[in-house]
């Protein structure tokens, strides 16, 4: 194998398969970067048996080949390089990598024992913009559960509704629902995705401006973007009845409250209560008025500001985390928080559209 190459494509490559490879991987040969020179191309390959990235990149090929390199090794390498130009080549058990007055000499490891990335059909399609894909990731992946108890749990549903797009996560205390309207797509999909791959692609999608395509089969999902494969699997199982738990009836108390202003009172009174675990964060609502207030161990806060009430004065009391994580997420001037009571759950919904949803679950009170 010998190839030439500019040094951004190769940084650009090694970064995106490294995503797949685990710092202590199950097998010794899931530690390496499978390298392919073939054409026009270098083809660089990440896997660990749970998320594959396959990452293509144009090249000077000298003469096709193979090989395995040590992830850790060549990712530290390549990272170190400053010329623009890189040459890589085979020498018997050796990698030659050149770059300036730099050489490096590396071991190189035959190809045949690394597995090949899973083969998804491309019979099940979806197609969406990057930017708003990134944009529903974000808006509700705080909200993925941990407990693995309950592993269908721990992946965000992705499911098909009357032209729309729809993600929902949810753990034991809160739900969020995140959606895009997608004209003329008529393709019905219902999978669960594990929060670790929406993660890491996540950390792929640098291109807002263009669509990204995604394939879907029984147990596998594959998303195509820019010089990028990322391949995935699917959790199994029936996903929870998210729609059981949204409340419908008429709401006790209704308020309409400006998004920043309520984040920096949020964060304000989290400065007391250890990051919102210890202390919970009391809002009384009485007339326009909302109050905040926080008893922690090291202190405590209280602060005002004004709103639009409809309905009953209500005093109930949240985990300040889980009411930030969904205000943070918002990109509106205002929203619309909805209670049914000081023991039920509170949904926030933006006032003119169904984009977004977010359920979080009171704590008790009583000692406050």
């Amino acid at each position: 194998m010998n190839f030439t190459c500019a040094r951004k494509k190769l940084q650009d490559a090694v970064n995106s398969v490294s995503k797949a490879i685990s710092s202590n991987p199950i097998m010794p040969v899931l530690g390496n970067i499978n390298i392919k020179a073939k054409d026009s191309q270098i083809i660089f390959r990440g896997y660990d048996l749970e998320i594959g990235i396959e990452h293509i990149e144009d090249a000077f090929i000298k003469e096709e080949g193979e090989i395995l390199v040590n992830a850790r090794l060549f990712s530290d390498i390549v990272r170190s390089l400053g010329e623009e130009e890189v040459e890589i080549f085979t020498e018997e058990s050796k990698l030659v990598i050149i770059s300036g007055n730099a050489v490096f000499n590396i071991r190189w490891l035959d190809p045949a024992a690394f597995p090949k990335l899973p083969y998804v059909e491309k019979d099940n399609k979806v197609t969406i913009k990057t930017e708003y894909l990134k944009n529903m990731i974000r808006n509700t992946l705080f909200s993925v559960s941990t407990n693995e108890q309950r592993l269908i749990l721990t992946g965000a549903l992705f499911e098909s509704e009357e032209n729309s797009f729809k993600m929902v996560t949810l753990d034991s205390f809160r739900m969020s629902i995140r959606k895009e309207y997608i004209l003329g797509n008529k393709e019905e999909f219902n999978f669960v995705i594990p929060g670790k791959t929406l993660n890491e692609l996540l950390k792929l999608i640098t291109n807002d401006d263009e669509d990204i395509r995604i394939y879907y089969e029984k147990t596998q999902v594959l998303f195509e973007f820019g010089n990028c494969k990322f391949i995935s699997k699917l959790l199994q199982g029936d996903y929870f009845n998210y729609k059981a738990i949204i409340p419908t009836k008429d709401f006790a108390t209704k308020i309409e409250i400006n998004v920043n202003e309520f984040r920096n009172i949020i964060e304000r009174n989290m400065l007391v209560s250890d990051d919102g675990r210890k202390a919970p964060l009391i809002l009384e609502i009485v007339e326009n008025m909302l109050t905040a207030n926080t008893q922690g161990e090291v202190g405590n806060v209280t602060e005002k500001c004004h709103i639009k009430k409809e309905g009953k004065d209500i005093r109930i009391g949240f985990n300040a985390r889980y009411l930030l994580d969904a205000i943070k997420s918002i990109d509106e001037e205002k929203v619309r928080i909805s209670f049914m009571g000081e023991t039920s759950a509170c949904i926030i919904t933006p006032l003119n559209s169904d984009e977004f949803l977010y359920l979080i679950l009171p704590v008790r009170i009583s000692a406050y």
